[in-house]
């Protein structure tokens, strides 16, 4: 008998039954020997260019033994026109939504598990999941542990952590408050949007030693984010960002990952999602690279291990404190 597919997070009971029996139907229709043997596998992707280009080419290069049909998501067939494919992978926010507005207008497609990568945690749990196929994800934001893991790689001697919390980001502060406490650190922290965003970054630096940026829409914007950073540079707070263009754009380091480590890892859930006929709940990105600003650092009186030592050291802790 097959295994129900477990439930990501953020599903309710009646989404449980409804992913249980969604998956049960699909791995009944894709049993067969020539289609398990070669499966077919949408990607849908909004372009094949920059870092879409990087993850299609991991993705590739993870899946042999199937037949990769690419799709912007403008090109999704319409339903009954085609048979449905053995799973849908999908390359970012739009991609994702798409997939499943899609699938919710054609019930053989509504069968077939999706598999979505290079989006963030929010825009995978924004999207409604009512009567949608089985979803699982690797989401680009790391665990927020691996974010304090960092700090006490690279800042040892910097134990008040400044967060700005926004409407997403919110969510994670359980986590790090108890991540926080595990490692002896402690978190200096404001609420928006009961403060005003300045203010309340002007309140939070005063007592912090360094600065972790957590992904939020409603902080983070590239013209809040370049201010934020020349605020902190003034305050000699350090700043941990989570993408390498915050990087480039003044923060001390970053934790990210990389659009062919994105592609890597989404192979993997699809080969795994494949091979064991079951849909495993949605996660953080487990591959992510150090970036790191040396003249910043050095503007700041910073002496860090180089980004790639930063890297390999963060990567055999696995966030364990």
């Amino acid at each position: 008998m097959l295994t129900p597919a477990p439930p990501v997070p953020s599903a309710a009971p009646g989404r449980r039954a409804l992913l249980g029996v969604a998956l049960g139907a699909w791995a009944l229709g894709h049993s067969g020997g020539a289609r398990a043997a070669d499966p077919l596998l949408w990607l849908v992707a909004p372009d094949q260019t920059g870092a879409y280009a990087q993850a299609l080419a991991a993705l590739r290069e993870g899946l042999p033994g199937t037949t990769l049909r690419s799709l912007a998501p403008t090109q999704l067939p319409a339903p009954g026109r085609e048979p449905p494919p053995a799973l849908v992978i999908t390359l970012g926010s739009a991609a994702y939504g798409a997939a499943l507005a899609r699938a919710a207008a054609d019930p053989a497609l509504a069968q077939v598990p999706v598999v979505a990568g290079l989006l963030p945690r929010a825009s995978f749990e924004a999207q409604p999941q009512r009567a949608s196929p089985p979803v699982t994800a690797v989401w680009l934001d790391p665990g927020v542990e691996r974010h304090l893991d960092l700090i006490r790689l690279a800042l040892p001697t910097r134990k008040k952590v400044g967060v700005l919390w926004g409407p997403s980001s919110r969510l994670w502060r359980p986590a790090l408050q108890r991540a926080a406490a595990e490692r002896g650190l402690q978190l200096v922290d404001a609420e928006l949007p009961d403060t005003e965003l300045f203010p309340a970054l002007s309140r939070v630096l005063d007592e912090a030693d360094v600065f972790l940026a957590l992904p939020d829409n409603a902080v983070f914007t590239p013209a809040s984010l370049n201010n934020m950073l020349i605020a902190a540079y003034r305050q000699r707070v350090p700043v941990l960002g989570y993408a390498a263009t915050h990087v480039r754009a003044g923060a001390v380091l970053a934790l990210h990952t990389e659009p062919h480590q994105a592609g890597r890892e989404v192979a993997q859930l699809a080969r795994r999602v494949l091979a064991e006929r079951r849909v495993p709940a949605a996660g953080p990105a487990r591959l992510l690279s150090v970036g790191l600003n040396d003249q910043v650092a050095r503007s700041l009186g910073l002496v860090l291990p180089d980004a790639a030592s930063l890297t390999q050291t963060l990567q055999r802790s696995e966030g364990k404190p």
